[in-house]
């Protein structure tokens, strides 16, 4: 099947990269007000095929402003401003301003909100069961394969199954976020013996913090944690106060939110990929024309190329930082057992998401 543009080729063409956005390195500070986005200028003639009429959408993030999926929402709003000649602006909120992932997801669903990252792993909880696919254990062997899915014919068809599903989502792109691992707290650390790499074994009974999707609950039983599902915002006084053992995140995240001031022990286990995906409610996808569909899903491919960049970049630069913010990484020599024990995950699944599974991991995409 014939692939989309490349990203390294898309880059080029928009002149997207993420250190023009002036954004901080890993580990700063976190905003917590909303951020409207108008930054763009309009190019004459700009706008042209377009309603005439003028739309602003809002756009929440959970994360804040230095995080691979925030970054790609500002180039989203520079770039629809652009290509509408300002006729589409994005309001975007971060730190969860709006709402956690579970009501920003329910908000899209209902039309109170316009646009929002959310995670492929959860969408099957919402009606939208082909692009959960992704976010099962273990099934990319790195952020560069999930980039190359997401460039491909089939992370078209991927994204196309949202809208498919009929349950209120249109999905607008991918935005590629890394792998997720777990980290753990110092009492935590202290109980199990203070070990120098992190097996298996050492997953029984442990409560690990989880978004709420019942993916990721039942990733986390296959390995033998007691999975428990709290909300983003809860998660660090959780930490703090031993509500929970343990989470899981992609490391630029961990940093960007001070989570290892609470659980400085990280364990790269990888166990999945934050597959980001940018929903917009289906009656509001629904309002627009052609042309505007057409700039929308072109902001959508900036805001994908400069996300990737973004975590390319930074990844390296947090587990760099590991040492001055006196954060242990916890290396995992079992990872097969890791795999064997998440393996019966994919049994589970439907034999079209199968078919999904043995492309991906065979490279036929």
């Amino acid at each position: 099947m014939k692939k989309a543009i490349s990203r390294r080729d898309f880059l080029k063409v928009v002149g997207v990269s993420a250190a023009a956005l002036g954004l901080t390195a890993c580990g700063g500070s976190s905003a917590s007000t909303a951020a409207s986005s108008t930054a763009a200028s309009s190019a004459a003639g700009a706008g042209e095929g377009g309603s005439g009429n003028d739309f602003t959408l809002t756009w929440n993030e959970v994360n804040g402003e230095d995080y691979g999926a925030t970054v790609g929402a500002h180039t989203f709003a520079e770039k629809i401003e652009e290509l509408s000649g300002g006729h589409i602006k994005i309001d975007l909120y971060i730190n969860g301003t709006l709402g956690s992932e579970a009501e920003s997801m329910q908000g899209i669903q209902m039309g109170t909100l316009d646009i929002f990252r959310g995670n492929a792993s959860s969408l099957p909880n919402y009606g939208a069961e082909l692009i959960g696919t992704t976010g099962l254990p273990y099934v990319f062997k790195d952020m560069a394969q999930f980039e190359d899915v997401a460039e491909s014919s089939l992370g078209d068809e991927l994204l196309q199954s949202v809208e498919d599903a009929n349950c209120g989502y249109v999905a607008l792109g991918w935005l590629v976020e890394g792998p997720r691992s777990l980290f753990i707290t110092p009492k935590v650390y202290d109980r199990l013996g203070k070990p120098d790499a992190f097996t298996l074994d050492k997953m029984k009974g442990l409560k690990v913090r989880v978004p709420e999707t019942d993916l990721m609950i039942s990733t986390m039983d296959a390995l033998g944690a007691s999975a428990t599902a709290i909300a983003y915002s809860e998660l660090y006084t959780s930490l703090q106060s031993g509500v929970v053992d343990a989470a899981e995140n992609g490391v630029t995240s961990y940093m960007s939110n001070s989570f290892n001031e609470v659980a400085p022990y990280f364990i790269a286990d990888a166990h999945t990929f934050g597959c980001g995906v940018i929903l917009m409610n289906a009656d509001k996808w629904n309002s627009f024309n052609d042309t505007e569909k057409g700039w929308i899903k072109e902001a959508a491919l900036a805001a994908r190329a400069s996300c990737y960049e973004y975590n390319e970049k930074q990844e390296q630069a947090c587990y760099d930082s590991f040492g001055e913010k006196g954060i242990t990484l916890l290396e995992v020599p079992d990872i097969e057992k890791w795999q064997e024990a998440c393996a019966p995950l994919y049994e589970k699944e439907s034999t079209e998401a199968q078919d999904i599974i043995a492309k991906i991991q065979g490279g036929n995409y």
